[in-house]
């Protein structure tokens, strides 16, 4: 079988070649420059638009809650976030004037004391998983993120003398949200669930232990009691009764916020390497994950294909038949999902001392600022191929870069052999990592030359781009496609160092 080839590996850019190109970005991706000019020009033109259809058409119209995590992962956190480092006020308040309907399609949950939330009501993946009349709490909790980072730039770059009715609503809306579903979400059950995974080491991995995972909403938890806390200080108040009733039960559960926390650290696993540290997440907890199961098999060939059946439909053919040898014993969370990471950091980093105050939690090992540093050296140490030129990325956290999600949701009817070697690369730039530039000069490089290979006309660059990133490019109408747009916002007014080696 061919082996993936692999493009030649550059050297490293020395410090005095970087130099140049950060006073470059510092024109190009400044407030104001021209990639600033772009990104609200195509806000303007095409994606403000283009959320608020999709909003009313999905949530409204089809009852599908699923929109609350395509419209958070699918660049409007980016923009966002660009918003807030730029202080783009105007921006910021359309974006708030954009989610504000979101509140009135909460519902009471079943079962909850009335506890409103979003409930699914129709849509393809709540039609075919069951979840018609239920709250799905990942969309929730997920959209609960983007509307914490809307809140609390509003209360950055607008003083609350300066905030017009509508604001001062959306921000107190967006408080009572967070505080009442997350006080719901957060019980004895989830926080011994939490003290169940504490203790646990990857050693006693031995099989499909899905109970033991440090997961998503886990982290989103996480994040969104970080944003509370900021708003808080902010002085921010819940809307309604249900809302400051909600905040003060999360303000009893204060010990267990803790463990979660705690967990986040434990799942944290910091590794010396030649840059000081760097981190994996979840590190080995993984490895007998369904969708893992390949991840060791790194051949071109994919392991399964389609073929006509007698009925007139497909059925699946295996060609590589699974092997234990397949396993990756470090396996953790792949980089797409990983993306979860940069806004948790974000606010972390922000919020130290909030948290602190609010929820009263100092233990002395949480560093946000060398912990987001200690992930940000992962992805230079071991998920880059090393080339400058033409940049790849593993599948896996870990490092491992085999098929990932091989034959998945294959049950529904979908005919998808999986992500081959190098398949998730495009999840490194348009899924916020980009914004760790500011702080780690090799990084900067890489997405800077990945901004001009999406540029360039070279033919065996464009060959390549479109093989890895697809999504980077303009389309024949120079619109730009939404993993464009979050990926230019995060570029956009970034802090970057100015001296320094990695």
């Amino acid at each position: 079988m061919n082996k993936l080839i692999i493009f030649p590996i550059a050297f490293l850019l020395s410090f005095a070649f970087a130099q140049p190109v950060l006073a470059q970005q510092k024109t190009i991706f400044s407030k104001n420059g021209e990639i600033h000019d772009q990104v609200i020009a195509a806000w303007e033109s095409q994606f403000r638009s283009y959320y608020t259809t999709e909003i009313q058409k999905r949530l409204f119209g089809e009852g599908d809650v699923y929109v609350l995590y395509d419209v958070q992962i699918g660049g409007l956190q980016a923009f966002t976030e660009m918003t807030r480092r730029c202080k783009d006020t105007r921006q910021i308040a359309e974006i708030a004037n954009l989610l504000n309907p979101v509140f009135a399609a909460l519902k009471p949950i079943p079962g909850s004391n009335n506890s409103n939330g979003w409930i699914c009501s129709g849509g393809p993946i709540c039609t075919a998983y069951g979840f018609i009349g239920k709250e799905v709490p990942l969309c929730s909790v997920q959209f609960l993120g983007l509307l914490g980072a809307l809140a609390t730039s509003i209360s950055e770059n607008i003083p609350a003398r300066q905030q017009t009715a509508e604001l001062k609503a959306f921000v107190k809306a967006a408080f009572n949200t967070m505080a009442v579903q997350l006080d719901r979400w957060l019980t004895s059950g989830y926080f011994s669930y939490v003290n169940k995974r504490l203790p646990v080491t990857v050693e006693a991995i031995k099989a499909k232990n899905s109970n033991y995972f440090f997961t998503d909403v886990d982290l989103w938890h996480l994040t969104v009691l970080s944003d509370l806390s900021e708003l808080y200080e902010f002085g921010v108040q819940a809307a309604t009764a249900e809302g400051a009733k909600a905040f003060e039960s999360l303000q009893n559960k204060k010990d267990n916020i803790h463990k979660i926390f705690d967990l986040f650290l434990a799942r944290t696993f910091l590794i010396k390497s030649r840059n000081g540290v760097r981190a994996a997440i979840d590190k080995g907890f993984w490895k007998c994950h369904f969708d893992n199961r390949y991840a060791g098999y790194t051949d071109t060939l994919p392991p399964v294909s389609w073929v006509p059946d007698n009925k007139g439909g497909w059925k699946m053919k295996t060609a590589v038949p699974w092997d234990s040898s397949y396993i990756a014993r470090d396996a953790g969370w792949d980089i797409s999902h990983s993306r979860r990471l940069v806004p948790a950091l974000e606010t972390f980093v922000r919020n130290q001392e909030n948290i602190k105050k609010v929820w009263g939690y100092s233990n002395p090992a949480f560093d946000p600022v060398a912990i987001r540093k200690a992930y940000a050296n992962q992805i230079v140490e071991k998920l880059w191929n090393g080339n400058l030129r033409f940049p790849l990325f593993s599948n896996l956290w870990s490092g491992d870069n085999g098929w990932y999600r091989v034959a998945y949701a294959n049950q529904t009817g979908r005919q998808f052999a999986g992500y081959p070697p190098y398949g998730l690369t495009s999840s490194i730039p348009d899924g916020g990592y980009v914004v760790w530039g500011a702080f780690d000069p090799t990084l900067n490089t890489i997405f800077r030359n990945i901004f001009e290979l999406s540029e360039t006309d070279e033919a065996e660059s464009k060959l390549f781009r479109a093989r890895y990133y697809p999504g980077l490019s303009y389309n024949k109408a120079k619109r730009l496609s939404i993993n464009r747009f979050a990926f230019l916002s995060d570029m956009v007014g970034l802090p970057l160092l100015s001296t320094g080696k990695r």
